[in-house]
């Protein structure tokens, strides 16, 4: 390739930008400015969040008033609510995972023989308790020191621990007497919150 045939190239796609920008601006109305409001109570087009924007509202929506906030209703059966963003945006679910033990006749690896100091969920595959501990961060918005101290999981010096294991069995609890038709979890109430809301 020869060097005059890269610089007519170059030559051409700059004088090609320049008519453009000068045809573009030449055409559009206003010359190319953009039309400002002068004045602040006028306006060209109403706000979306404007009442009066003549504009109709579905069928069975509720009317909407300037400065009143109506409270949404319950979500769908089978819609799940927003998970928080730091969950979304690690790949984290908040579903969790059965805290029900193994049968006695599992030959599976249980989490008490793979991991130190497990009280209430003896019994579950050792590979579960990782997924249940991500479920936990994700449902309360934390992270594992949150609970457990770094690089000690085992140790039982936080009090965050203790109110952890007694709301494992809380949810079991709840989850027992309301049978198999509903679950909750710790996002039934947590909602990516440490505390949940009253």
């Amino acid at each position: 390739m020869k060097k005059e045939y890269v610089s007519y190239g170059l030559i051409g796609i700059i004088a090609g930008l320049v008519l453009g920008f000068i045809i573009g601006n030449l055409t559009t109305p206003g010359g190319g400015s953009a039309p400002q409001a002068t004045d602040r109570g006028e306006s060209k087009s109403a706000s979306v969040n404007s009442s009066n924007s003549g504009q109709e509202l579905p069928p069975g929506h509720p009317p909407i008033d300037s400065g009143q906030t109506i409270p949404a209703g319950p979500l769908p059966e089978g819609a799940s609510g927003a998970a928080p963003a730091a969950a979304a945006q690690a790949g984290e679910s908040t579903e969790l995972p059965s805290l029900d033990p193994l049968p006695s006749s599992s030959k599976e690896e249980r989490a008490e023989q793979k991991y130190k100091n497990i009280q209430l969920l003896r019994g579950i595959p050792s590979e579960r308790l990782t997924k249940i501990m991500f479920s936990f961060k994700a449902a309360l918005g934390v992270d594992c020191t949150y609970c457990h101290i770094k690089d000690q999981f085992e140790k039982d010096d936080k009090p965050t621990k203790q109110t952890a294991r007694k709301m494992i069995q809380l949810v079991r609890d709840t989850n027992s007497k309301l049978g198999s038709m509903t679950r909750v979890t710790c996002f039934t109430c947590h909602r990516g919150q440490t505390r949940p809301a009253s």
